[in-house]
C-alpha cells in the first residue's frame, strides 16, 4: 500500500489505539442527493466558523458541549502508522457499518495483535529490534508497567481506562462511506499528528460544504439531537448549546442578547429551531410584562442614566403616564400634584413640593427671578426635549406643556415651540398630514396656523 492510499483512507475519526473515538458530525437518514433547499431564513445553528480543508485542525478549540473532553492516557503516533502505509481500515473497520455516533470505533487489542507480538503474562516482553514493541507501557504508561515486570493478570486492572464521552451530535459514518466522502475530508490532518483529539474533529462549516439543502439536507436535526416537539435539545451533561454568532452575525446569545436580540428575532422561524413560542410571550404579552430578574438589583437608584439613554426602550414594557409617573409622584420627584388629584401637593423632604431639592438646572424655563425665559439656551429644556421627550414624559403631563405652549390665550402664555417659519414649511405639513390631532392640543379649530401656509 502507498503512503498516498495510506493517507487517503486514514479513518473518519481516526483515533489511536484508545485515542479519541470516531465523534462525527452528522447521523441520521439524509436526504437523497438534490433535495430540495431548505426553506430561506431557516435555522441552522453553526458554533463554528466556516474553514478550508487546509485548516481544520487549529488553535480554536471545539465547542466542549458538541464533543466533551475524552481521557486518552495513551501513547500513540497516528503519523508513524500513516508513513508506514497503515491504513485507516486496519485499526477502524467497524467504521464503514457504525450507523450511531454512539458506537465504540476504538480499536481493541485484537486490532493491534495483527502488528505487536502482545503478551499478557510479559507486561515488559521485549522484541527483536526493528519490530513493533510489545510492552503495555509502550501504549498504556503506568507505574508498574514503567517499573518492569508486573505479576501475571494484574498490569491491566492498572491501566488508566480510556474515556470517550457520546458527542451530543447525530452521524452515520456508513452513509457517507457509501456515498464516495473518504476519510481525509473530514480528518483531513490525523495522517500528520501524533494523538488525535478533538481538534481534530470536523467544524460545523466543513459539514455545511456539502449540507447546503442542495447536495445533502441542510436540516438543523440532521446533525443535532432533537426534542420531542422537533425543537432543537439544547442542554446536555457537558453544558448549554448556545449559538456563537457566527452564522449570522448577530445572533451570539451574549448576556446584552436578552435586551439587544430584536435584529434576530425578526427572523421568528429561526429562534423556534430552539424557542418555545411562551418563551417570547412571557416578555412581550401585551408589551408589558418582563421577568423579575430582568433589572439588577436596586436597578430603581440606577434607572435614570438608562431612561436618558432609553436602551432598553423603557416604553416597550411600562407605560410612562402611568407606570413611570405613578412612581415619580408616589415618591415626590415629579412636579405635578401627588397622584394626579388636584390640590394635593406630595409631602416628601425630598421633593420638589417642599422647594428642597431641584431636579433642573437655573435657565431650565425660568430665570433666576423667575422670569420665563423666551429666548432658549443651551441649557433651556426645549432642547433636551427635542432630544428624547421621553424622558420629559416619565415626570410631566401633557398639560405641563401646555401651561406655556398654547395658543389658547385663557390657558397658558402662548410660548410658541416651533421655530421661525415653521407654519410654512415641509415639517409643517408632513405632521398635519399624519395626525392633524396632534395640532389641535394647541391650535384651536380653524385657526389659520392649521393650513400650515
Amino acid at each position: 500500500m502507498t503512503l498516498a492510499k495510506a493517507r487517503a483512507c486514514i479513518v473518519v475519526g481516526v483515533w489511536a489505539l484508545g485515542a479519541v473515538t470516531l465523534m462525527p458530525v452528522l447521523h441520521g437518514r439524509a436526504e437523497p442527493v438534490g433535495a430540495p433547499a431548505f426553506p430561506p431564513g431557516a435555522a441552522m445553528l453553526r458554533l463554528d466558523p466556516p474553514v478550508g480543508p487546509s485548516s481544520r485542525r487549529d488553535d480554536v478549540p471545539r465547542s466542549p458541549v458538541v464533543y466533551p473532553a475524552p481521557s486518552l492516557p495513551l501513547t500513540f503516533d497516528h503519523g508513524r502508522h500513516a508513513r508506514r502505509g497503515i491504513g485507516c481500515d486496519v485499526c477502524h473497520g467497524e467504521a464503514a457499518r457504525s450507523v450511531s455516533s454512539k458506537d465504540n470505533l476504538l480499536p481493541g487489542e485484537q486490532a493491534c495483535r495483527a502488528c505487536h507480538a502482545i503478551d499478557r503474562t510479559q507486561a515488559a516482553k521485549v522484541v527483536a529490534p526493528g519490530q513493533p514493541p510489545a510492552r503495555c507501557d509502550a501504549c498504556h504508561p503506568t507505574p508498574s508497567a514503567a517499573g518492569g515486570a508486573s505479576m501475571p493478570g494484574t498490569w491491566a486492572l492498572e491501566i488508566p481506562r480510556v474515556i470517550v464521552p457520546s458527542p451530543a451530535l447525530k452521524f452515520n459514518h456508513k452513509l457517507h462511506i457509501d456515498r464516495g466522502a473518504s476519510c481525509v475530508l473530514c480528518h483531513a490532518d490525523v495522517p500528520n499528528v501524533a494523538l488525535a483529539t478533538t481538534a481534530d474533529l470536523p467544524r460545523m462549516g466543513l459539514c455545511l460544504g456539502c449540507h447546503d439543502g442542495r447536495q445533502a439536507t441542510a436540516r438543523c436535526a440532521a446533525c443535532h439531537p432533537t426534542l420531542a416537539d422537533g425543537r432543537l435539545r439544547t442542554s446536555f451533561p457537558s453544558g448549554l448549546l448556545i449559538p456563537s454568532g457566527s452564522l449570522r452575525g448577530f445572533d451570539a446569545h451574549t448576556p446584552s442578547f436578552r435586551t439587544q436580540h430584536k435584529a434576530a428575532a425578526q427572523d421568528a422561524r429561526y429562534c423556534s429551531t430552539c424557542h418555545k413560542q411562551s418563551e417570547c410571550t412571557e416578555c412581550h404579552a401585551a408589551g408589558v410584562i418582563r421577568p423579575v430578574d430582568f433589572h439588577p438589583v436596586d436597578y430603581a437608584t440606577l434607572h435614570a442614566v438608562d431612561a436618558r439613554r432609553n436602551i432598553p426602550n423603557c416604553s416597550s414594557c411600562h407605560r410612562n403616564q402611568t407606570f413611570c409617573l405613578g412612581c415619580h409622584q408616589r415618591l415626590g420627584v415629579a412636579p405635578d400634584p401627588e397622584g394626579g388629584q388636584a390640590g394635593r401637593q406630595p409631602n416628601n423632604p425630598f421633593g420638589t413640593g417642599t422647594g428642597v431639592k431641584r431636579f433642573h438646572p437655573p435657565g431650565w424655563v425660568r430665570d433666576e427671578a423667575g422670569v420665563v425665559l423666551t429666548t432658549p439656551s443651551p441649557a433651556s429644556h426645549g432642547i433636551q426635549a427635542r432630544r428624547n421627550l421621553r424622558v420629559c414624559v416619565s415626570c410631566h403631563r401633557e398639560e405641563s406643556c401646555l401651561t406655556c405652549h398654547s395658543a389658547d390665550p385663557m390657558r397658558s402664555m402662548g410660548v410658541n415651540p416651533h421655530p421661525p417659519g415653521f407654519g410654512s414649511s415641509a415639517p409643517c405639513k408632513a405632521m398635519a398630514s399624519r395626525n392633524a390631532r396632534a395640532c389641535l392640543k394647541c391650535h384651536q379649530a380653524g385657526s389659520s396656523a392649521l393650513s400650515c401656509d
